[in-house]
């Protein structure tokens, strides 16, 4: 019986230990994803029309957006984009056009599973790339 207290209570020192990157939202492998390095603000637009106004935009706690481009991928900085259009493309993916700051477009294939965040008066939103309609970065 001893034995098995000093199991359990080492498990939870441990668990303890590790903190909220393992069990929380506040990280991702590392990344924050409730205070990324750059304050991005942005509408977001889900399918059926609801737009959620957030701040401290990321993806995973990144400020870029990666995806498919040919058979090689383009990470785009948020400081260079205007709005993402999203459209099913597949089960897994979605097709991602992405109106450059520079009048430039560009198309992209994106994971479905991609998670978005943002932080709104309220809480912390997050939402997946196949739910999503549009993001519209405010200047």
């Amino acid at each position: 019986m001893c034995s098995h207290r000093l199991e359990l209570g080492a498990s939870l020192l441990i668990l303890v230990a590790t903190g909220p990157g393992l069990v929380g939202l506040g990280s991702t492998g590392g990344r924050d994803v409730i205070n990324p390095a750059v304050d991005f603000q942005a509408t977001l637009t889900d399918r059926d029309g609801v737009s959620v106004e957030v701040a401290r935009l990321n993806i995973a706690g990144d400020v870029q957006l990666e995806g498919d481009m040919g058979r090689g991928s383009l990470r785009i900085a948020f400081d260079n984009i205007a709005a993402v259009e999203l459209a099913a493309d597949s089960p897994d993916y979605s097709r991602a056009t992405v109106r450059l700051k520079n009048g430039e477009s560009v198309s992209l294939r994106v994971r479905n599973s991609l998670m978005i965040y943002g932080k709104t008066s309220v809480g912390i939103y997050q939402i997946r790339a196949r739910d999503l309609r549009s993001i519209a970065f405010k200047s």
